[in-house]
Formats: C-alpha cells, structure tokens, sequence
C-alpha cells in the first residue's frame, strides 16, 4: 500500500483553502490533512456570489493541532504556510524539531526581512526545502508573453507596464474587508506587499533590476491604515539592453484591470491577465491569444509542479525558492521606502 503524504496548514483562510482542495484533487486519496489552529473558523470559504456554508474540518477530515509543540517529524512531509504575511517566518522558525521537509511558503516570503538571517539559518541547518508560491508566473498569458519575448523578433525594447488595479471590497465577499490581512500594516497589507506579483513577474521577465523611485498613498476612503495606490519606476535588462518599466497599482479601481504592456520598436505585447487574452501588435499587423479563462488552471498549474518536485525527491529550483522571494520582497520593501 502506498505511503500517504502528510500535509501541515498553518492558515486555512481564502488561500490555504484554495491550496488546500487543490491539492486533495490531484493527491485524491494518496494525503493526510492536519493543521495547526487558533482562529478556528470552520465554514468552507465559496466561490463567489456563493455564502458561507460547511465544515472544512469535517469535509477534508482534517487532524487538529493547537500546540505547536504537539507536532512531531513523523506527522508531516510538506507544510503549508498561509497565514497572514506578517507570521510566515515566525511560523517556520517555531518548527525547529522538522527536518528535511518541504514548505510551501504564500507569496510574500513575509513582511520584513527581520528574520531573514535566522531564517536561512533553521532552513538550512534542518535541510528545509522552500517554494514560494507566486501563482502568476503559471498564468497561461504570461506563459505565453515569455515566449513570444524570448523569440527577440519585435526589435529594441523601449518600455514595459506592469498594472494592476482592484476593489478591496471585493477581494473576499464573505469577509469585511476592514479585518482582511490587506488593510492591516501590522499584518503585511497593503497593496505594494499584497501584489508583490507584479515586482516578481518583473524580475523574472527581465532578470537585472534597478530600484529607481516610487511614490505610496492612501489615496480613497478605503478602511485602512497602509497605502492603497504605489506607483514605480525601474530600469531593466534584457538581451542587453536598457528599458524602463512602471509598477503601477491601486486596491480602489472598481473595474478590475491586470495586464503587463511591453513596448517595443515594431510594436507592442498586451496580456491582459483578467480577460486571458495576448495581443501581439507587429508594424502593422494584430495577432491574438486567447485561453480558458479559469481562474484555478494556474494554481493547480503551480502545485502539480511544486508536488512533481515532492515526489520525485528535488531540489527547488532558485527561480521558485527563497532565494528569488528575498529579492522580490527586497524590491517591495524598497518600493515602501522600509529599506
């Protein structure tokens, strides 16, 4: 009989639900679900314009822990980090009697570097692998913007946006946005770390950045203590060559917008991250690409790789692990004017 994989959530909010469901389908019977659990809300979080309903307890037979103490070696082959931003690296530096464990880490690595050094210190001394999940780098319209882009066939490039603007209100419809992660400084929010997205597609997409400036606002009527609209700029390279990109987001648009626009001398890339649609503007010609607009295809796109990697016993490769978050979450800190 096969060894079923032991799985540890610390956090079953919106995401470490997502997360969680994803992996029970493509483990299906082959995983064993605990938790560790303070705030111990049980509904099942819906997709939405559904309500709250559920026990995701009873639904997934999860085993409870409430002492982190309680957990031994034995109990766990991968952990799950998703809860508020603020606690990830407190969290793992409480598990200091795991070893040679995979963690999956929720984007951002955490909200400040202060605990960086011990951090590299546990990870390594205990043989920890880290992914961290930035589930955009699987998003099928950047998939295909990297491809085109590595082709080099659309001449110099000039300058690139990355844009995202959203409604906090919206974000998560069964909660009151006034208590969510995201309008809380003391718990990582704010829309520079809670989109840190754009920063770690930048950085991948071009590979060299340089911080050039940044300006953060609380700029609506929003309920929250941290900023709601950040607007930067960089210098990149690629295929050596200069370009200046735009970093420009907000948590109060009322029509949800996501795209990256790259222009170049014969013409531009529009992937309209919301609408999954890439558009190729060359001289004078147009050319698009549309693809299955399902929100999930990337996060089950991002586990079924971080879960091949498990199985197979690999290493994490630097592109996904703790080392890229380090230099993402150095970028946003910078961005915030914290470093």
């Amino acid at each position: 009989m096969k060894k079923k994989i032991k799985i540890l959530f610390f956090g079953l909010g919106s995401i470490g639900q997502r997360h969680l469901s994803n992996t029970v389908k493509l483990l299906k019977n082959n995983v064993e679900i605990s938790a560790f659990r303070k705030i111990k809300k049980k509904f099942i979080i819906p997709k939405k314009g559904k309500k709250l309903s559920g026990d995701i307890e009873k639904k997934f037979n999860i085993k409870l822990f409430d002492n982190i103490n309680q957990i031994k070696n034995k109990d766990v082959d991968i952990i799950f980090i998703t809860n508020p931003s603020s606690l990830h690296l407190k969290t793992i530096l409480k598990l200091k009697k795991l070893k040679n464990k995979y963690i999956f880490i929720e984007k951002p690595l955490d909200s400040s570097l202060n605990l960086i050094n011990k951090f590299n210190v546990l990870i390594n001394k205990n043989n920890l692998r880290i992914f961290v999940g930035y589930n955009l780098r699987f998003h099928s319209c950047v998939i295909k913007l990297l491809e085109i882009l590595n082709k080099n066939k659309m001449g110099r490039i000039y300058q690139s946006t990355f844009y995202y603007g959203d409604d906090l209100r919206k974000w998560h419809i069964y909660e009151d946005y006034t208590k969510s992660y995201a309008s809380k400084k003391n718990l990582g929010g704010g829309i520079v770390l809670s989109s840190i997205h754009e920063f770690d597609l930048m950085i991948n997409i071009f590979k060299k950045t340089k911080f050039i400036s940044s300006h953060n606002a609380k700029v609506s009527n929003l309920k929250m203590d941290v900023e709601d609209f950040s607007i930067s700029n960089f210098e990149n390279e690629i295929f050596g060559q200069k370009i200046l990109s735009t970093v420009n987001l907000n948590c109060f648009q009322r029509n949800k917008e996501r795209y990256i626009k790259i222009l170049f001398e014969n013409g531009e890339i529009y992937a309209d991250l919301i609408e999954y649609e890439v558009r190729v503007k060359k001289n004078e010609t147009i050319k698009k690409f549309k693809f299955k607009k399902e929100n999930n295809l990337m996060y089950l796109n991002e586990l079924k790789f971080f879960l091949n990697l498990v199985i197979k016993n690999k290493k994490i490769p630097n592109k996904f692990n703790h080392l890229n978050a380090i230099k993402s979450l150095q970028l946003a800190l910078k961005v915030k004017k914290l470093i």
